[in-house]
């Protein structure tokens, strides 16, 4: 069962080299194996030992996991949407801030305001008191 499964791996692997038109010696770099080893594994000449089926496998267990992702593009929308959302809670927060000062200014009139009654009513009554 393990000789089939490595059979596959090098098909997919001799796939993926001929499907990006990668030479021998990039693929190489890419597994981080020799290229004459690839090489004979891509003729079938050697079947890999088990460190190096480890490391195929890792690397097109890879790619497969790049291509299952979305296309770049989708994620730059999504990326320019949340942007779009992060602005306008932004703006709100900002607007928010700015009723939250004015009614901190209002408080600090409402507080003049009361003392200039004081006073008037104080003053009201300091003329209504004869001398």
């Amino acid at each position: 069962m393990e000789l089939i499964k490595e059979i596959k791996e090098l098909k997919e692997l001799k796939e993926y080299k001929e499907k990006t038109g990668l030479t021998i010696a990039e693929l190489a770099r890419k597994i981080e194996a020799d290229d004459t080893t690839v090489g004979r594994w891509l003729k079938g000449e050697v079947t890999p030992n088990f460190y190096s089926l480890y490391k195929v496998r890792n690397f097109l267990n890879d790619i497969k996991n790049s291509e299952d992702l979305k296309p770049q593009e989708l994620f730059r929308d999504k990326v320019n949407r949340d942007h779009e959302q992060i602005e306008s809670d932004i703006n709100y927060l900002k607007q928010r801030i700015s009723v939250l000062s004015y009614i901190e200014d209002l408080d600090t009139l409402v507080t003049e305001l009361n003392v200039t009654t004081k006073l008037g009513n104080l003053m009201r009554d300091a003329h209504k008191t004869p001398f």
